[in-house]
Protein backbone atom coordinates (compact mmCIF):
# COMPACT_ATOMS: atom_id res chain seq x y z
CA UNK A 1 0.00 0.00 0.00
CA UNK A 2 1.57 3.15 -1.10
CA UNK A 3 1.45 5.93 1.20
CA UNK A 4 1.63 8.97 -0.90
CA UNK A 5 -0.69 11.14 -0.55
CA UNK A 6 -1.08 13.12 -3.92
CA UNK A 7 -4.49 11.80 -4.81
CA UNK A 8 -6.71 13.27 -6.54
CA UNK A 9 -10.00 14.64 -3.53
CA UNK A 10 -12.02 12.07 -5.72
CA UNK A 11 -9.85 9.21 -4.71
CA UNK A 12 -9.08 9.84 -1.72
CA UNK A 13 -13.23 9.89 -1.20
CA UNK A 14 -13.31 6.25 -2.21
CA UNK A 15 -10.84 5.25 -0.42
CA UNK A 16 -12.44 6.71 2.89
CA UNK A 17 -15.63 4.98 1.61
CA UNK A 18 -13.67 1.69 1.50
CA UNK A 19 -12.28 2.28 4.68
CA UNK A 20 -15.96 3.06 6.07
CA UNK A 21 -17.02 -0.32 4.75
CA UNK A 22 -13.82 -2.19 6.07
CA UNK A 23 -14.67 -1.04 9.35
CA UNK A 24 -18.10 -2.57 9.31
CA UNK A 25 -17.83 -5.36 7.96
CA UNK A 26 -14.87 -6.18 10.63
CA UNK A 27 -17.96 -4.66 13.16
CA UNK A 28 -20.72 -6.28 11.33
CA UNK A 29 -20.08 -8.88 8.63
CA UNK A 30 -22.17 -6.30 6.71
CA UNK A 31 -20.58 -6.46 2.83
CA UNK A 32 -20.18 -3.40 0.72
CA UNK A 33 -20.10 -2.94 -3.17
CA UNK A 34 -18.43 0.56 -5.05
CA UNK A 35 -19.61 0.74 -8.79
CA UNK A 36 -16.35 2.12 -9.56
CA UNK A 37 -16.35 2.96 -13.34
CA UNK A 38 -20.19 4.66 -12.49
CA UNK A 39 -18.87 7.24 -10.85
CA UNK A 40 -17.44 10.66 -12.19
CA UNK A 41 -13.35 8.97 -11.58
CA UNK A 42 -11.03 9.51 -14.97
CA UNK A 43 -9.24 6.22 -15.15
CA UNK A 44 -6.02 8.09 -13.56
CA UNK A 45 -7.95 8.55 -10.65
CA UNK A 46 -9.57 5.09 -10.42
CA UNK A 47 -6.04 3.58 -11.15
CA UNK A 48 -4.48 5.91 -7.70
CA UNK A 49 -6.60 4.08 -5.70
CA UNK A 50 -5.55 0.21 -7.25
CA UNK A 51 -2.39 1.65 -6.53
CA UNK A 52 -2.98 2.63 -2.79
CA UNK A 53 -4.58 -0.21 -2.33
CA UNK A 54 -1.88 -3.08 -3.87
CA UNK A 55 -2.41 -6.25 -5.38
CA UNK A 56 -2.69 -9.58 -3.29
CA UNK A 57 -2.14 -13.03 -4.05
CA UNK A 58 -5.85 -14.46 -4.89
CA UNK A 59 -7.69 -14.20 -8.16
CA UNK A 60 -10.91 -15.59 -8.84
CA UNK A 61 -12.25 -16.13 -12.34
CA UNK A 62 -15.81 -16.97 -13.29
CA UNK A 63 -15.68 -18.23 -16.98
CA UNK A 64 -18.59 -20.59 -17.28
CA UNK A 65 -21.04 -17.68 -17.54
CA UNK A 66 -22.86 -15.74 -20.11
CA UNK A 67 -21.20 -12.78 -18.58
CA UNK A 68 -17.41 -13.68 -17.32
CA UNK A 69 -16.12 -12.45 -14.26
CA UNK A 70 -13.02 -12.02 -12.59
CA UNK A 71 -11.88 -10.45 -8.98
CA UNK A 72 -8.56 -10.22 -7.79
CA UNK A 73 -7.48 -9.14 -4.13
CA UNK A 74 -5.94 -5.77 -3.23
CA UNK A 75 -3.14 -5.14 -0.77
CA UNK A 76 -5.60 -4.89 2.26
CA UNK A 77 -7.51 -8.03 2.89
CA UNK A 78 -11.06 -8.16 2.38
CA UNK A 79 -10.80 -5.70 -0.02
CA UNK A 80 -11.72 -7.49 -3.89
CA UNK A 81 -11.34 -5.93 -7.24
CA UNK A 82 -13.94 -7.46 -9.91
CA UNK A 83 -14.37 -7.00 -13.52
CA UNK A 84 -17.15 -8.23 -15.22
CA UNK A 85 -17.62 -8.71 -19.14
CA UNK A 86 -20.28 -8.54 -21.85
CA UNK A 87 -20.62 -12.09 -23.89
CA UNK A 88 -18.27 -10.28 -26.51
CA UNK A 89 -15.30 -10.16 -23.31
CA UNK A 90 -15.61 -6.14 -23.35
CA UNK A 91 -15.38 -5.40 -19.58
CA UNK A 92 -18.81 -3.48 -18.62
CA UNK A 93 -18.51 -3.13 -14.90
CA UNK A 94 -15.48 -2.58 -13.01
CA UNK A 95 -16.15 -2.63 -8.79
CA UNK A 96 -14.60 -2.75 -5.04
CA UNK A 97 -16.14 -5.21 -2.95
CA UNK A 98 -15.70 -5.46 0.73
CA UNK A 99 -16.30 -8.51 2.29
CA UNK A 100 -14.80 -12.12 2.85
CA UNK A 101 -15.03 -12.40 -0.70
CA UNK A 102 -16.83 -11.62 -3.61
CA UNK A 103 -20.78 -12.32 -3.48
CA UNK A 104 -21.35 -13.25 -6.82
CA UNK A 105 -18.20 -15.39 -6.94
CA UNK A 106 -20.00 -17.80 -4.25
CA UNK A 107 -21.89 -21.02 -5.24
CA UNK A 108 -25.50 -20.61 -5.90
CA UNK A 109 -27.84 -22.59 -4.36
CA UNK A 110 -29.26 -23.74 -8.33
CA UNK A 111 -25.56 -24.63 -9.03
CA UNK A 112 -25.31 -27.10 -5.61
CA UNK A 113 -28.55 -28.84 -6.49
CA UNK A 114 -27.29 -29.42 -9.93
CA UNK A 115 -23.47 -30.56 -8.64
CA UNK A 116 -25.78 -32.70 -6.49
CA UNK A 117 -27.17 -34.62 -9.08
CA UNK A 118 -24.25 -35.06 -11.18
CA UNK A 119 -22.16 -35.98 -7.95
CA UNK A 120 -24.84 -38.43 -7.38
CA UNK A 121 -25.11 -40.29 -10.93
CA UNK A 122 -21.46 -40.63 -10.69
CA UNK A 123 -21.62 -42.39 -8.18
CA UNK A 124 -24.32 -44.65 -9.47
CA UNK A 125 -22.35 -45.45 -12.18
CA UNK A 126 -19.44 -46.59 -10.12
CA UNK A 127 -22.20 -48.98 -8.90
Amino acid sequence: MSKEMSQSPKARAVLFEIYGALQRFIDTGETWSIFINKMSLVSEERQEIRDFLGIGHIKIDLLDSAEAAEWTESGISGIWYGVHYDQTKNPILETIEIGRFPQVASSQIEDVHRSLKKLQLGLNDWE
